[in-house]
């Protein structure tokens, strides 16, 4: 019925939120301010120097004078 898929969706969105933000805690202690790394985006993949991690993003410099706010579980370290 309607009720039971909008009680499915509904467990299945809190279940999709849960793990992102579990995600962005663990990824939270991993990056510090300099490190280097690389995302996906709308633009392609981009690399940038981490300027600042926020709760569940980061401001990453990305050359240019530009700087973009990327969730910390698109973001992957460069070595």
């Amino acid at each position: 019925t309607s009720d039971e898929l909008s009680t499915l969706n509904r467990a299945l969105i809190s279940e999709l939120k849960s793990r992102r933000s579990a995600e962005s805690a663990r990824k939270r202690f991993l990056f510090k301010t300099g490190d280097k790394v690389s995302f996906s985006g709308r633009r392609g993949y981009t690399e940038g120097t981490i300027v600042r991690v926020k709760r569940k993003k980061a401001i990453v410099d990305v050359g240019h004078a530009r700087n973009w706010d990327v969730p910390l579980s698109m973001l992957t370290a460069i070595r």
